[in-house]
């Protein structure tokens, strides 16, 4: 799998080896903090300065100082930042959407946010959330008006970029729980199963 995204991104961010095929119209987005663009700043805290400070020059909702690779992304196939699904303020979801949030894991935590822990938007929930979404979108669509333009097309779906980067908690998840190193690897093939049945 992280042979798949490394030649995804070798043939997004260098355009030498890149296809003109390769044609996106939309990029869907499960995830964590590595690729969260809002999502956790919308459900709990914003984070604030000095994240965003380097490229937005602002807080920026992101858990970084600049763009994140799910940015870059957008950028390399033309396409704006993707917003954030639980973002309801200033959104357009018309060439994509963000499901991720800071904290998540692929498996259902047993803490979360705010009893500490993680976030309750595990990778099945955010799932969910996109089915949901999928169906709602071509609802608001057929009924027009300015709603209507802010969500995508429906042969978007089949033709958009799917992106998941996720998994990193759920070994935290296990280290703060004080498993042993064992009980962490024991861990593993689990969270390689629910991830595999998100994607399937």
């Amino acid at each position: 799998m992280s042979v798949f995204l490394f030649m995804l991104l070798v043939s997004i961010l260098n355009p030498v080896v890149s296809h003109k095929s390769c044609d996106f119209p939309a990029v869907f987005n499960l995830g964590d903090s590595n690729s969260d663009t809002g999502g956790y700043a919308s459900a709990f805290t914003p984070p604030t300065s000095p994240y965003g400070d380097t490229y937005f020059h602002m807080p920026a909702r992101r858990f970084s100082d600049g763009r994140l690779i799910i940015d870059f992304i957008a950028e390399a196939f033309g396409l704006p930042f993707i917003d954030a699904y639980l973002d309801s303020v200033g959104t357009n979801f018309s060439r994509g959407i963000n499901f991720a949030t800071a904290a998540s894991t692929i498996r259902l935590p047993i803490s979360v946010i705010p009893n500490g822990g993680f976030s309750p938007f595990y990778l099945g929930l955010q799932y969910s959330q996109f089915e949901q979404f999928k169906v709602r979108s071509q609802m608001i669509r057929k009924q027009g008006g300015l709603l209507a333009s802010l969500m995508p097309k429906e042969e978007y779906f089949s033709k958009a970029l799917y992106t998941f980067d996720i998994g990193q908690n759920d070994l935290g998840e296990g280290f703060f729980s004080n498993l042993t190193i064992q009980e962490v690897n024991a861990s593993i093939p689990d969270i390689i199963n629910k991830f595999s049945a998100n994607i399937k």
